[in-house]
């Protein structure tokens, strides 16, 4: 009897980890750098204004990286979207000074990066351009339309503090900032999306096999297409509630979120060449980079060395990927001999 509950629990186990072992890898990651951090410097980890200062500046990173989860499930990569950020909070600054800080321009200013991400789209489907060509160039489009529309001038937004979007977005719930809120409500969503929606599997066929899926009758071009547009309104609205955070529009807003979110998305254990990902990794992702930062601070390293670490964090990252998939492989190979 003792003999058959260990081998249930080890069955379960092992399925609980052939399930989420990409999932439980990041956490494990991102739990060790925590631990690591804390014994360095006690006091500001246990300081709450710490993680105060985290969730008001992640956010901005994070943001961008959920949604580009998605684009590189399809097998895609968006080079574009710093600079959707920028013209999207352009377009919002320049609209609230037009009308006051009301909620038209804030649709104005989503509307945009939902155009550009159609752009984007239609230029890879139906232009049949590499995704990361075609984005490359829309990068430098977009940033050079927000550069001559400003003559790379910042715009002041102090006028419009305590104003009730700006309370919506950035304000604060206790210590905590609604910038933050707002990011795990996107990354349910898009959970939700990718788990418990049809278009969420339609996407991760498209990233694991185009041609298969096109033959189970997925229209791939319209996935795409679809996640890019999704890409478009999220990264508008990370540019939107940077902005105001930082209370100036500034026409390199983007740029410095650009590897950032990328990395995040990586180190969150979704596959370079598609076809598997999650937005729980690409969310500890974040995290992690957060807490590199911050930790590296704490403990008087100086700030040059932060680059240095994600560098490694990310190789490590792709090394634990592999080395999972090829475990993988040789279970599902171990499997198919087994049954014949």
């Amino acid at each position: 009897m003792l003999s058959f509950l260990n081998n249930v629990r080890k069955s379960m186990l092992r399925g609980i980890w052939n399930k989420y072992k990409l999932q439980l890898s990041v956490s494990l990651i991102f739990n060790g750098l925590w631990l690591l951090f804390f014994v360095i410097n006690p006091f500001a980890f246990t300081n709450p204004y710490t993680y105060t200062s985290v969730m008001s500046i992640v956010p901005f990173t994070l943001l961008p990286a959920l949604s580009t989860t998605c684009i590189m499930i399809c097998g895609e990569i968006d080079l574009s979207f710093p600079s959707i950020m920028a013209l999207a909070s352009w377009v919002l600054t320049v609209s609230w000074y037009a009308m006051g800080p009301n909620i038209l321009g804030l649709i104005f200013a989503l509307l945009v990066g939902l155009i550009a991400g159609l752009l984007n789209g239609i230029i890879i489907t139906k232009g049949r351009i590499p995704s990361m060509i075609a984005t490359l160039g829309m990068m430098f489009f977009w940033r050079g339309v927000v550069m001559v529309g400003t003559q790379g001038y910042g715009i002041p937004l102090m006028a419009f503090r305590g104003a009730l979007l700006y309370n919506l977005f950035v304000g604060r719930i206790g210590s905590i900032p609604l910038q933050m809120i707002w990011a795990i409500v996107i990354a349910l969503f898009l959970w939700i999306l990718l788990n418990r929606h049809l278009l969420g599997q339609y996407v991760l066929l498209t990233g694991d096999n185009r041609e298969a899926a096109k033959m189970m009758g997925i229209d791939t071009d319209k996935i795409i297409i679809a996640v890019f547009m999704l890409q478009g309104v999220i990264v508008s609205f990370a540019g939107i509630v940077a902005t105001l955070e930082l209370l100036t529009f500034w026409p390199s807003l983007g740029d410095a979120y650009l590897m950032k979110s990328i990395a995040a998305v990586v180190i969150g254990g979704t596959s370079i060449y598609g076809g598997s990902g999650t937005i729980f990794g690409t969310f500890l992702g974040g995290l992690i980079l957060g807490l590199i930062e911050l930790g590296l601070l704490s403990s008087g390293v100086s700030g040059f060395w932060t680059n240095l670490v994600y560098g490694l964090i990310i190789i490590t990252a792709l090394i634990v990927q592999a080395i999972i998939r090829r475990m993988e492989f040789k279970r599902e190979l171990k499997e198919k001999l087994t049954e014949t």
